[in-house]
């Protein structure tokens, strides 16, 4: 009989406990791995940690010695118990800048703007807009305002497929 996992089952955490040297957490895909104290910069040691929860299967709460309470994502945790996670999501993130940067170059060119134009009337530099429209830089909000403001759409137009928008 074949194995069935839950649907994104990598993205929930079953159990963690305090090592020495990290917080050892388990996935319900079988994955495990630690998390050094030192890439938690509010906690730094063990003796920085004065209780752990998992009140769910997506996040981890740590107490620390100072009374505070530090939330740590399932992806945050799954990228030290993973090899393969990090770069699977760089690689999303990729196709992300790549996606917003063809939509503004798709409606520059639409609007017959030559990337000087768009990038004086955003009063950005020029430089920018190429690395945003190359997919090789992720605009601030402030940027990507500013480029849909010269564009005459709003911001969210630039994120979102136009054939998903309601």
């Amino acid at each position: 009989m074949d194995v069935v996992l839950v649907r994104n089952a990598n993205r929930m955490m079953t159990t963690a406990s305090l090592l020495d040297d990290g917080i050892e957490l388990s996935f319900a895909d079988g994955l495990k791995g630690l998390i050094p104290y030192k890439e938690v910069p509010e906690v730094r040691d063990r003796e920085g940690i004065s209780g752990l929860e998992l009140p769910n299967p997506y996040e981890m709460v740590l107490q620390t010695a100072r009374g505070e309470s530090i939330e740590i994502p399932w992806d945050f945790a799954r990228q030290y118990c993973d090899a393969t996670y990090r770069p699977t999501i760089e690689a999303i993130a990729a196709l992300g800048r790549q996606t917003i940067g063809d939509r503004v170059r798709r409606y520059r060119e639409s609007a017959g703007l030559t990337q000087v134009a768009l990038a004086r009337a955003a009063d950005i530099g020029r430089a920018t807009l190429v690395r945003l429209e190359h997919g090789e830089q992720s605009p601030r909000f402030k940027t990507l305002k500013a480029v849909a403001d010269a564009l005459g759409m709003e911001a969210p137009d630039l994120l979102v497929d136009p054939e998903y928008l309601p």
